[in-house]
């Protein structure tokens, strides 16, 4: 509940963080006429402060539950100086919210905001006709997605989404995103000089960061590689392979798909090593998830390496994942 109220305060925060001098203005003056209005009824009516003030907020809201009532001519008074003064401020702070959040959303669907409040998300830099294919199944899968790109609006209406517009390859702008806080970064745009450039800004900028490229040319490949990006995928190279192995082996490119269709029921997963086979041979792991789990380990990824197929006497250690065809 802590956690939900304290997300809830940034959330608010971040949304009327430019129009912060008008709220605290009007809501210093709201308060001073509530005091006011509290005091002058708890002294003419000869009722508790308590009392007094939670008159004052009934009336000023409009909700007046009938509970306490003015019982003279004073109090009748000052409960209609409450009504013209006290409700037309409460409706100007709440017009004023309601502006502030509107304004919030239009700078947010035209990219005029920072990823403030992403923490493990995906960022995305550029908008390629990788990323275009792609996007949807990221956000349909829940992922909380920060996307860097030099378009009009953001390319989807979505709560999980930041959209930043700019150039890829300006840093003021990448820091926006605040890639120190992400799980993954991908860099894909529809230029390869500007993916590489952008490449060379994160990598520079923000060393922990696991980052992977999906460009056209294969000979950025090589590039991006030697300044330290993690995976680099280019149409080309991958194509080409994909191809050949259908060459070889009939119904390779029927296997790729499947495995990688969200619709199909076997897929690529990563899941953590068990405890309780930890420091074991590779063949034990296997024979653990396909008799627990009806599912095929295929490897074993290591920090950043990933070994597949290791020899069944390989051992596995603790902080381990297993990468496995199974059930999504």
């Amino acid at each position: 509940m802590l956690v939900l109220f304290s997300n809830l305060f940034r959330r608010l925060k971040i949304m009327t963080s430019k129009h912060v001098g008008d709220f605290l203005r009007i809501f210093f003056l709201l308060i001073m006429v509530l005091l006011t209005f509290t005091w002058l009824f708890s002294h003419y009516e000869k009722v508790s402060f308590f009392r007094a003030f939670y008159w004052a907020v009934t009336t000023a809201s409009t909700v007046g539950y009938g509970d306490v009532v003015p019982t003279n001519h004073a109090g009748r008074l000052i409960a209609i100086g409450l009504m013209l003064i006290g409700v037309g401020i409460l409706g100007l702070f709440l017009a004023l919210m309601s502006a502030a959040i509107s304004d919030f959303r239009i700078r947010r669907m035209f990219g005029m905001i920072e990823s403030h409040l992403l923490n493990d998300h995906i960022v995305i830099i550029g908008y390629s006709r990788f990323i275009q294919s792609c996007i949807k199944e990221i956000l349909d899968a829940k992922e909380n997605v920060t996307l860097v790109a030099d378009l009009d609006k953001a390319p989807f209406d979505c709560s999980n989404l930041v959209f930043i517009k700019g150039s890829v390859t300006d840093e003021t702008t990448l820091a926006k995103a605040h890639i120190e806080k992400a799980k993954l970064c991908i860099i894909s745009d529809e230029d390869d000089s500007n993916s590489l450039i952008a490449g060379v800004n994160i990598r520079i900028n923000y060393k922990n960061t696991y980052i992977t490229a999906l460009i056209y040319k294969k000979e950025i490949e090589k590039a991006l590689k030697e300044i330290g990006i993690n995976e680099v995928f280019s149409s080309s190279s991958f194509s080409s392979r994909v191809l050949l192995k259908s060459i070889q082996f009939k119904g390779a490119s029927k296997f790729f798909s499947q495995l990688f269709d969200e619709k199909f029921q076997e897929g690529l997963l990563e899941k953590d090593l068990p405890s309780n086979i930890e420091s074991r041979e590779f063949w034990v792991v296997m024979q653990y998830f396909k008799d627990k789990h009806d599912e095929l380990v295929i490897g074993i990824k290591r920090g950043a390496e990933m070994i597949v197929n290791p020899a069944k006497t390989f051992v596995v250690s603790t902080g381990d994942k297993i990468i496995l065809i199974g059930k999504k």
